[in-house]
């Protein structure tokens, strides 16, 4: 069981990093509420990961897994699942097992991205073995781990903020799971 002052420490992170965060109950109700906001911001295109797909339900969403970078690329929306979240800074972490999970992530304009309260820990050296025992896999492609707090930021050297250059312009999190999970 996760604390409320975890999940709550976490979505201040988040959102104070320029993430949006949603609750859901479950993963059936959070992939609704996907439904609705790509219905809502005119979504027509959008792939999942493989994590992602292996624990949604078949039709929820129109989605589809890609193993293409051109048609990750082209979509309008990331769909992803996050190994854990760190309360501290309202990071999520990923334990990428190749390119096309991490690719999935950042190059849609839009990436939402579930997580299940019970995976927020309350910071960063929280995870710093499981960190390790990732990158120490063999039989992986190549074995990454990400961190993403917020959306996308990039600064020029006169300290021009762009959003969006590096990654999705626009992040939202779903955390999944009741007060108990």
């Amino acid at each position: 069981m996760v604390s409320t002052d975890l999940v709550d420490r976490f979505t201040a992170g988040a959102l104070a990093a320029g993430a949006e965060v949603f609750r859901a109950r479950d993963v059936r109700e959070a992939l609704a509420a996907v439904a609705l906001l790509f219905e809502k911001e005119n979504v027509r295109t959008a792939v999942a990961s493989r994590s992602l797909l292996a624990v949604a339900e078949e039709g929820a969403l129109l989605i589809g897994p890609s193993e293409e970078t051109e048609a990750i690329a082209a979509a309008q929306a990331g769909l992803v699942l996050a190994d854990f979240g760190a309360a501290e800074t309202g990071t999520l972490v990923h334990l990428d097992s190749d390119d096309a999970e991490r690719l999935v992530r950042t190059l849609p304009p839009l990436c939402v991205c579930l997580l299940e309260r019970r995976k927020i820990v309350p910071d960063l050296e929280s995870l710093a073995g499981v960190i390790a025992d990732h990158l120490g896999r063999t039989g992986l492609p190549g074995p990454q781990v990400s961190l993403v707090t917020g959306p996308s930021r990039t600064a020029d050297i006169e300290c021009q903020l762009t959003i969006g250059v590096q990654g999705p312009a626009r992040l939202v999190i779903g955390l999944i799971g009741g007060e108990d999970a």
